[in-house]
């Protein structure tokens, strides 16, 4: 099997990298998003309390509000720290790293699966707005909660997220078999 081990050449492109760097940056995204559906969430359900409730209490349900995002913030940092190496090995199998950018066949096939993540990404936020105008801003708005609005857009950023990562997951795995087949078959037509 053909592997690139020239580190750092202008003409190489690790693939492995991007891949990973890609899901991890949906996965951070995923986790961000969560934190800011509860804590939206917590306060539209609260907001709706705090008028009745006495303002020490009150005081008392905010510090209690933020020591508890601190603690899911923390739970979900101690997971993204626990399953990082996890969802790379998920995205690109073994046998790949970087790749020679000088061999046709291998530029187009890196080409072809980029337009193809990106296509799907802009796919996936059209998708999400035609949902956020017509179900989750007029849902929002005839509640009058700013809270619920927030909510609706966490809730994209975390659909839209995993929706990428999927795709990222299934393309890069796709991409590296792909690319591999490529390199032995230009090592078969070399030996030739």
């Amino acid at each position: 099997m053909a592997e690139s081990t020239t580190s750092g050449s202008s003409d190489t492109f690790d693939m492995g990298s991007m891949f990973r760097t890609s899901a991890r940056m949906t996965f951070v995204i995923q986790i961000i998003s969560v934190i800011v559906m509860l804590g939206s969430a917590a306060a539209y359900y609260i907001g709706g309390l705090l008028p009745s409730i006495d303002p020490d209490i009150q005081i008392l349900l905010v510090l209690v509000g933020v020591v508890i995002t601190i603690v899911v913030f923390l739970a979900a940092f101690g997971l993204f720290v626990r399953f990082s190496r996890r969802i790379g090995d998920a995205v690109v199998g073994p046998g790949l790293q970087e790749v020679r950018m000088d061999t046709p066949k291998v530029k187009t096939v890196i080409y072809a699966y980029g337009i193809l993540v990106a296509m799907m990404a802009i796919t996936g936020l059209y998708a999400w707005y035609l949902v956020d105008k017509n179900f989750l801003a007029p849902w929002a708005a005839s509640l009058n909660s700013v809270s619920l609005r927030i909510f609706g857009l966490a809730l994209g950023a975390f659909v839209i997220a995993l929706l990428i990562q999927i795709i990222i997951a299934a393309v890069g795995r796709t991409a590296t078999k792909v690319v591999i087949e490529v390199l032995d078959m230009d090592d078969s037509e070399f030996l030739e």
